[in-house]
């Protein structure tokens, strides 16, 4: 894939283009094991720490949406409903656009992932600061171009599916 020409992209400001929330404050040990994904501040597997049982049909935060960590910047496009760690200190930071789906979550996900990866245990984001962070996003009308980062994944997607199907026929 050739390189991404960047030079037309628009500066936007994280709050313009998502909302923010926190997850209300849980903490694993409240749950039991289960099938919901409890997503924390870790920096692979999606954030995904362990799976647990809800104990009612609010307790839980709607997927199709990114969650950012304080800790690292480690951000995720979470597709399904989950538990995220809510409270003070490290608890993941969520972020909503209603034109936000899989493959321009992807895109997205790793543009604020490399603008957030200054943070650091003794430098961590928050609320405020994410607001606050500048990133550079494809442009199409003077809006964010969201078929453009969604059609650059699905393309990236099948790339790479050619080049492991080419690799399992020499295995």
């Amino acid at each position: 894939m050739k390189k991404i020409d960047t030079s037309e992209w628009k500066e936007y400001k994280i709050e313009d283009i998502f909302s923010l929330d926190k997850p209300n404050p849980r903490s694993k040990n409240d749950y039991d094991e289960g099938a919901i994904p409890f997503v924390a501040s870790g920096n692979f597997n999606n954030g995904i720490e362990c799976y647990l049982s809800i104990k009612n049909s609010t307790d839980f935060d709607a997927g199709n949406c990114l969650t950012v960590s304080p800790v690292d910047g480690s951000t995720f496009y979470q597709e399904k409903d989950f538990l995220g760690r809510g409270g003070a200190g490290s608890s993941i930071l969520i972020l909503r656009n209603d034109k936000l789906n899989k493959f321009n979550g992807l895109f997205l996900a790793s543009i604020i992932r490399k603008v957030c990866s200054k943070y650091s245990y003794n430098n961590m984001g928050n609320q405020k600061k994410l607001k606050e962070e500048i990133i550079y996003l494809p442009v199409k009308d003077n809006e964010p171009d969201w078929k453009y980062m969604e059609d650059f994944i699905k393309k990236l997607i099948e790339e790479k599916k050619k080049d492991f199907d080419n690799l399992m026929k020499i295995i």
